[in-house]
């Protein structure tokens, strides 16, 4: 059977992966119950398994920076280059989401407006109406957050399907099955409270406090990977 592939590209702090599991565990557990077999997979250190062993691809967030492009980086953007010319539905989540928009020919950099954490709210855009995973999202929703890069110039052919006024593109798709948001739908309170109280050296008190006090759940945001499972599934039924 074709597998929905998690592709690790770093490790979560310490204190996380005691707590709760690492990147990939989380996004596991969002997915819900699937048809698929979801496997983990190590981006930084291993090729992709062949395209047509593959019904879907999460590429998840990571520690690194985009901007650093790293040998494993330059290869995994021209894999999401082959993922799209096959058809392959790929989602990329904060710096999965910047790959693919730097391996489209956007630009990634660090974020003019500062560091974006916490739980926020952000909006769809009128382009999103038509869109087979956003298009049913309130077009307000919160969603939880933690970036200091971002994608500052979107490709050329990206749709644009949510922003805030910290981030311009908050999610986007390329062509028909390239997805990527900047937020996090893998997060839950706990782990977004944890990654705060991790973070608290980039915070004042008070920035701190408002921020925790802000953190609630982020049910339409988590719907994300859902949606994206039943699309991989209509995709290979």
């Amino acid at each position: 059977m074709k597998r929905l592939l998690i592709v690790n590209v770093g490790s979560a702090s310490t204190l996380l992966v005691e707590k709760y599991g690492n990147f990939e565990h989380w996004a596991k557990s969002a997915v819900g119950e699937t048809k698929l077999v979801v496997e983990f997979h190590d981006g930084t250190h291993k090729p992709l398994p062949p395209l047509n062993s593959l019904a879907g691809v999460i590429i998840m967030g990571s520690p690194a920076m985009v901007t650093q492009q790293l040998p494993w980086m330059k290869k995994l953007e021209v894999d999401v280059l082959r993922l799209a010319e096959n058809s392959i539905p790929t989602l990329g989540i904060c710096f999965g989401h910047q790959l693919i928009a730097k391996a489209f020919g956007g630009d990634v950099a660090e974020n003019p407006k500062g560091l974006e954490i916490g739980t926020v709210t952000v909006r769809r855009t009128c382009e999103s109406h038509t869109d087979p995973i956003f298009s049913t999202l309130p077009m307000q929703f919160d969603a939880h957050t933690i970036h200091f890069q971002s994608v500052v110039s979107a490709p050329d052919n990206a749709t644009i399907l949510a922003r805030n006024d910290m981030e311009n593109h908050h999610a986007l798709r390329i062509g028909e099955t390239t997805w990527g948001v900047q937020f996090h739908p893998e997060f839950s309170t706990n782990v977004m409270r944890t990654i705060l109280h991790d973070n608290r050296q980039h915070l004042s008190q008070s920035e701190l406090e408002q921020r925790l006090n802000r953190t609630s759940d982020t049910v339409n945001a988590q719907s994300i990977l859902p949606k994206f499972n039943q699309l991989v599934l209509k995709s290979i039924y």
